[in-house]
C-alpha cells in the first residue's frame, strides 16, 4: 500500500511539473491583428536636405511561429503586413507643394525570442527582443507631380505578451511592444530618382488567435 501511495504521489508530481504551456519541443502559432502608433522621419541624401517629420498610425496584421527550445525559452520567426498614414508635423513645408498625407505600406520578416516569466498549463507571460527586415512603399500626390518611394532596411524591437488557452490547443494571445525601422529610401519624382533615409517607429499592440501543438 505504501509503495502504491508513493507511486501515485510521484506520478502526480511529474504531471504537475510538466503542466506547462511552453516546453522543449512545443510549437506555438499566433495569428494577430492590431495597430502601430508612433512617428516617422524622412530625409534625402543630398546635402542640406530637410528632414520631414510625421506622426504614423495604422493597422498591422501578422503570423508568428515559435518553437520551445527549453522550458522557459522559445525562438521563432514571423511575417507581418501593415499600413500607416503619415501626418506631417512640419505641415507648411508640405502644403507649399500641395502634398496629400502619404500612406506607407510595409512587409516585414521578423525573428524573435521569448523568455517565459510565467509558464502555467493554461497561460503564460513572456518578453523578448526581435530583429528582422522591412520593405515598404508609399505614394504621394502633389500639384507638381506624383511621388513614389520604396523602402528597405532593418527592423528591431522588444515585446511583452501572453497566451491563454481554452483547450490543449486553442487560445488567445496579446502582445505589446516597441518597434523601430531604420530604412533606406529610393524616391521617383517626375522620372528622376532620389535616395535617402527614413525611420518608422512606435508602440505596437496586437491581439489574436493562439495555437499550441
Amino acid at each position: 500500500m505504501k509503495k502504491v501511495l508513493l507511486s501515485a504521489v510521484a506520478v502526480l508530481a511529474f504531471t504537475l511539473g510538466n503542466a506547462q504551456s511552453n516546453q522543449k519541443g512545443t510549437m506555438h502559432v499566433n495569428v494577430m491583428g492590431g495597430f502601430l502608433s508612433g512617428t516617422s522621419t524622412s530625409q534625402a541624401d543630398e546635402a542640406g536636405s530637410l528632414e520631414y517629420k510625421s506622426t504614423a498610425n495604422g493597422a498591422q496584421f501578422g503570423a508568428n511561429f515559435q518553437y520551445g527550445i527549453a522550458e522557459s525559452f522559445s525562438a521563432g520567426i514571423g511575417l507581418e503586413v501593415g499600413t500607416a498614414v503619415l501626418t506631417p508635423k512640419n505641415l507648411d513645408s508640405y502644403d507649399s507643394y500641395g502634398y496629400t498625407e502619404p500612406s506607407i505600406s510595409t512587409f516585414k520578416v521578423i525573428a524573435s525570442g521569448r523568455y517565459y516569466f510565467l509558464n502555467e498549463e493554461k497561460f503564460n507571460v513572456y518578453a523578448g527582443p526581435s530583429v528582422g527586415f522591412t520593405t515598404g512603399k508609399d505614394k504621394v500626390v502633389a500639384y507638381a507631380g506624383d511621388s513614389k518611394t520604396k523602402y528597405s532596411g532593418l527592423n528591431y524591437g522588444i515585446n511583452a505578451g501572453g497566451n491563454y488557452f481554452f483547450t490543449d490547443i486553442v487560445g488567445i494571445t496579446a502582445n505589446v511592444g516597441y518597434e523601430g525601422n531604420s530604412l533606406k529610401s529610393k524616391q521617383t519624382f517626375d522620372g528622376e530618382e532620389f535616395t535617402g533615409k527614413a525611420t518608422l517607429s512606435g508602440i505596437k499592440v496586437m491581439f489574436g488567435l493562439a495555437l499550441k501543438f
